[in-house]
């Protein structure tokens, strides 16, 4: 899958209702970057990003940042969104990475919660899109 794959879902989910329609990301391209995704016959249902990069708070430790996580909203809560994570959090394990780390939504944090993610630091506004976020860490 490639970056461009993702940017509809990108655009109409993670982007609807925010101050940005931006849905190309620094790194998209990188050769240590992958791009995942679910799809139910043709239709693209879920994607995720998911960039070899160090959490700034854990420098010492090899670590991989997701990005543009998102779920069609009539099938979340279906198990697609669980999948996706954990196939990505395999594939970062087997690249050596020991954290995997996000800059979340409020509004999605439970969700990390529940697959082992930890709050970390105080919420911020996200620049973009304007909305409150917080950032998550698991390790690996």
């Amino acid at each position: 899958m490639t970056a461009g794959d993702t940017h509809p879902l990108r655009r109409s989910v993670l982007r609807d209702g925010t101050r940005s329609d931006q849905v190309v990301f620094d790194g998209d391209d990188e050769s240590t970057t992958f791009h995942l995704g679910v799809r139910d016959g043709e239709a693209l249902i879920a994607i995720s990003t998911w960039m070899a990069r160090r959490y700034p708070d854990l420098p010492a430790i090899a670590g991989y940042q997701l990005r543009g996580m998102a779920i069609a909203p009539s099938r979340r809560g279906s198990g697609v969104g669980a999948a996706l994570l954990d196939g990505g959090i395999d594939r970062c394990r087997s690249q050596a990475a020991e954290v995997v780390w996000a800059r979340a939504r409020i509004a999605a944090l439970g969700f990390y919660e529940r697959h082992g993610f930890e709050a970390k630091g105080p919420e911020y506004t996200d620049l973009a899109t304007g909305l409150p976020h917080i950032d998550i860490v698991r390790h690996v």
